[in-house]
């Protein structure tokens, strides 16, 4: 049986799903630099993001 952490660290790595989502451009902008100053990438932070409230809905 898989535990959080590994399911976690498969659902991370397994990148094949591209989408795309509309946001206000100035808010994306701000998000860029926001991750910018927090040395990480939108895609990462947005992926953190989808992570913890799949997890805090009891999914993982």
């Amino acid at each position: 049986m898989a535990t959080k952490t590994d399911k976690i660290i498969d659902l991370t790595r397994n990148k094949t799903k591209k989408t795309s989502i509309m946001i206000n451009e100035e808010l994306w902008d701000l998000f860029k630099k926001s991750c910018t100053i927090n040395k990480t990438t939108p895609t990462l932070k947005i992926e953190k993001f989808m992570i913890n409230f799949v997890d805090e809905n009891g999914l993982l």
